[in-house]
């Protein structure tokens, strides 16, 4: 077990450490046995190879791998669903403005709502006060 070990430190490239603390950080854990870290280290590096492969490929194995090429394929793959919200699409400035401009007219088009509506119950109460003192004073 000794000499697994050794080998998997030795090969080992992202730091154990940074995993313990990672694992730690968990309510559910009070301490990491050295073994299960080394495991943890392992296993992340596979996962990102595979991720990085998948990437790849579907990059038409380019000379650089970017981020959109990562996004594209979280956000493709049904497996990749839980880093959905932690890696979005990467998108342009442009289309950054036009989702922003849609977003501000549909909060100016609700809020044109909210005040009609509230402007509609005012007049209502205005008219059915109205009526309360006419007939008051009669």
């Amino acid at each position: 077990m000794s000499d697994l070990t050794a080998e998997v430190k030795n090969k080992a490239h992202l730091p154990v450490s940074r995993i313990n603390t990672i694992m730690k950080s968990s309510s559910d854990v009070d301490t990491v046995n050295k073994a299960s870290s080394l495991l943890m280290c392992k296993a992340t590096e596979l996962f990102i190879r595979i991720l990085a492969l998948e990437a790849y490929k579907n990059a038409n194995h380019a000379k650089k791998l970017d981020y959109k090429h990562l996004a594209e394929v979280v956000h493709n793959e049904e497996k990749y669903n839980f880093l959905r919200d932690i890696m979005p699409k990467k998108i342009t400035v442009a289309e950054y403005k036009k989702i922003m401009a849609r977003k501000q007219g549909l909060e100016n088009d609700e809020k044109k709502d909210d005040e009609s509506s509230s402007s509609s119950s005012d007049d209502e109460d205005d008219s059915s006060s109205g009526s309360e003192d006419s007939s008051a004073s009669a």
